[in-house]
């Protein structure tokens, strides 16, 4: 089975940038998407129908400001997954945030994480959907299900984990608060599969700023993750991250289970 996770900076933006194109080439079997930032009513039809063909779509827009945010998980039909928008928690789900999916005892948590935004205004925030979603991964685990936790995380870990981390412990994504918060999953039975395959490789990024020739240079940031519990660590075949898919400014990323 073969999982994806893709921040496309707007989705009426990245399907004329090759989407379709991609998703047909790829064929994921289960595909997040971040910051569709658009109703699914406003997707053109025959996508809308092309799609709905192949796969279950759980579409969830922000409701909180139009256009902004939101999040979407696409099953294959034949794998049938069932998909419920949110969390529970109103100030995430009005954000369109997080969508979780089931399959037995796999549980596939995937969506857009809070950014702390300019100045830290959002840190607090940020702060507090770390812990209640630690919390909800402890739950499932407590209940025997496996997680898989995936989306634009809007945080880099480690210092290798981006390029140029002395210039960033102030900036959101890579402050000690956001870095140790990121700890909270961790603690609750998760591991972070591609530094559990690469735990010294540098340049590993998701991320690049649209400024400076950022990407050309390979100046970014690894802040799309793929998170899964430990006792499904020996199930994984493969996590790459796909650099060389343009479209939006974020790269996708994927992991393969046995």
């Amino acid at each position: 089975m073969r999982f994806y996770s893709w921040n496309v900076n707007g989705f009426r933006s990245v399907m004329k940038k090759g989407f379709m194109d991609w998703l047909e080439e790829t064929e994921p079997d289960v595909l997040s998407l971040q910051e569709i930032r658009c109703e699914w009513e406003e997707v053109d039809l025959g996508v809308r129908r092309q799609l709905e063909s192949a796969y279950d779509i759980c579409w969830f827009p922000a409701t909180s400001k139009k256009g902004y945010a939101g999040s979407a998980t696409l099953s294959k039909k034949e794998l049938g997954f069932s998909h419920t928008k949110g969390l529970g928690i109103d100030g995430y789900d009005a954000e369109g945030r997080m969508i979780v999916s089931k399959k037995d005892k796999l549980v596939f948590i995937a969506g857009y994480f809070p950014n702390a935004s300019q100045g830290l205004v959002r840190l607090p925030f940020k702060r507090q959907f770390a812990k209640d979603l630690a919390a909800i991964v402890a739950k499932h685990h407590k209940a025997g299900h496996q997680v898989i936790l995936t989306g634009d995380m809007n945080v880099a870990p480690e210092e290798i984990d981006l390029a140029r981390p002395k210039d960033n412990t102030k900036n959101p994504g890579f402050t000690p608060e956001e870095r140790e918060d990121f700890k909270l999953y961790l603690g609750a039975g998760l591991a972070d599969v591609l530094r559990e395959r690469n735990p010294t490789t540098p340049g590993l990024y998701t991320w690049w700023t649209a400024r400076g020739g950022a990407r050309e240079r390979n100046v970014g940031w690894r802040i799309d993750l793929f998170l899964t519990s430990r006792t499904l660590l020996d199930q994984v075949k493969e996590t790459a991250i796909h650099a060389d898919v343009l479209g939006s400014d974020h790269c996708p990323i994927s992991l393969e289970l046995k």
